[in-house]
């Protein structure tokens, strides 16, 4: 679909059915409560709020570089990243009333020992980026999150999204050189996540990626064991990441090719790949078992923006993609990089910016 067709792709509001109580990238599985701990450091609490619409896209301001989102709790409230060092670590948006709110952070009293983190994070510093949650019941998960700030890591909490709280209780450390994109917690409390490239190579960062060369890697962590890299997900920057229910199928976002490659955690069998009309950064599950990316149609010469963006729907098992809509960069919003269905609404993220948007789901 062309850029010029987006506000009639905006007037379709699709037949998606209701949210679903899956709130995570693979089958939830409940969550350990931590112990109490004192609430640590944070961020002051920011004050979102909406801010009127155009084209049809409605916008709620106030809120800081929302690269992720993930709905929990039966798509009640969405998760959302704050991907800059020193903002506020998590967004919780309500869904039903469109209002946010600051998570509260904190350390557990002990952290638990299956992660063998060094150290807890400085929660002032964190800059959080790809999400994953693994449900529970009643809001209650555990959170994984990409983290930039202090050190390049998958930080681990205890969340309570009804109570607005988030308790870390431990991390991963990325191998030295890893730039690390998206996560996904596992059934069996391994951890994939995908590094987009190794900031320590020649002429590292996105121009060797948008040429298309091979950047990055999936890496897996398991518990007593540590991290290895999982075979043939060797691509031109890895980034966006899901797992399918048992978590022995990975979905990979392979960025600077414009392709998502289904592949095999055991490395075994050939990957499939398809497609897409955009550089596509995040994926996410939709109600109905489906995959939603969403991504940017990024010029090389233009980098700074604004970029179009686009989201197209992915069947998991034909990997048959087809693109929803496509919408321009503006001033407002741009390089839209996430979304997530909640009922008939599309809630979507940009990793730089001030707001985030939502509107008719396609």
């Amino acid at each position: 679909m062309k850029t010029a067709a987006l506000i009639a792709a905006l007037a379709i509001a699709g037949p998606l059915a209701a949210a679903s109580a899956a709130s995570a990238q693979t089958a939830p599985t409940p969550a350990t409560a931590a112990p109490a701990a004192p609430p640590a450091p944070a961020a002051e609490t920011a004050a979102p709020a909406q801010c009127g619409a155009i084209r049809g896209i409605n916008f709620i301001c106030g809120m800081v570089n929302v690269e992720d989102m993930i709905p929990v709790d039966g798509g009640k409230t969405i998760v959302a990243s704050s991907f800059k060092e020193g903002s506020v670590g998590f967004y919780l948006i309500d869904t039903t009333t469109k209002t946010v709110k600051v998570a509260t952070l904190s350390i557990a009293a002990k952290p638990d020992p299956m992660y063998g983190c060094p150290s807890p994070p400085d929660l002032t510093k964190l800059s959080t980026h790809g999400l994953d949650v693994r449900g529970g019941r009643n809001g209650v998960g555990t959170l994984y999150a990409i983290n930039h700030g202090g050190r390049e890591s998958v930080e681990v909490f205890n969340l309570d999204s009804r109570a607005g709280k988030a308790e870390w209780i431990g991390c991963v450390v990325a191998p030295e050189g890893t730039s690390a994109n998206s996560v996904v917690g596992l059934p069996d409390k391994s951890i994939v996540f995908t590094k987009l490239f190794d900031t320590k190579a020649p002429g590292a960062g996105i121009g060797p990626v948008l040429q298309g060369q091979i950047t990055g890697t999936v890496y897996h962590w398991v518990p007593g064991k540590g991290i290895s890299e999982v075979p043939g997900t060797q691509l031109s920057g890895d980034n966006g990441l899901l797992a399918s229910p048992d978590g022995k199928t990975l979905y990979i976002n392979a960025y600077g090719t414009w392709e998502v490659v289904r592949t095999q955690l055991d490395g075994k069998g050939a990957p499939v790949k398809v497609k897409l009309e955009f550089n596509p950064d995040n994926i996410r599950w939709t109600p109905d078992g489906q995959i939603f990316a969403v991504g940017q149609f990024l010029h090389p010469d233009n980098l700074a923006g604004p970029n179009d963006w686009g989201v197209a729907r992915i069947d998991p098992k034909t990997m048959h993609a087809r693109t929803l809509l496509t919408a321009p960069g503006m001033k407002e919003f741009d390089n839209a990089t996430v979304g997530v269905v909640v009922g008939n609404t599309l809630w979507l993220g940009t990793f730089k910016g001030d707001r985030i948007a939502y509107m008719n789901a396609p």
